[in-house]
């Protein structure tokens, strides 16, 4: 056997093995149990058929394969950003929590709140301020130098 022969064997035995872990994937992606594991399952499978594509590209010698190849894992990588935020979206909308970005920056100031740190007037954003201003109006504060408005929370 020649070098040329044994290599085109190594070539086609790496491209069964990829084709049997592609449909032990399909199967994975089917089965689930969780979305997360059929995103992850769909993810390995575009990354075999790339691997796939670059071994054909030796395997015929031809170039242009490669090119193919880096397209479908461009667009490979797109279709796992937007499953991957299509999940995100039912999931938060499943336990009822808002994504948008008033929530992201509410999140964020809680999380300062608990390190301890306070934002200054001009680290706040739009939506802390309305907040915050909302929340004085409630209470009946006034933030600028003069007393509280609301006698009962000064008792308190």
């Amino acid at each position: 056997m020649s070098a040329d022969a044994v290599y085109q064997v190594i070539l086609m035995g790496c491209m069964v093995i990829l084709a049997i872990l592609i449909l032990v994937s399909i199967i994975r992606s089917v089965k689930g149990p969780k979305i997360a594991d059929r995103i992850i399952a769909v993810n390995m499978i575009g990354t075999m058929i790339i691997v796939i594509i670059a071994i054909l590209s030796v395997y015929q010698a031809e170039d242009y394969l490669t090119d193919v190849c880096l397209i479908y894992a461009m667009v490979s990588f797109l279709a796992v950003v937007v499953l991957t935020k299509v999940y995100t979206g039912i999931y938060l909308e499943r336990r009822g929590i808002r994504g948008d970005i008033a929530a992201i920056e509410d999140n964020l100031g809680h999380q300062d709140m608990a390190a301890g740190r306070k934002k200054g007037p001009e680290e706040q954003t739009g939506a802390e301020i309305q907040r915050r201003q909302k929340v004085e109006a409630e209470e009946g504060i006034q933030t600028d130098g003069k007393a509280e408005a609301n006698p009962e929370r000064r008792k308190k």
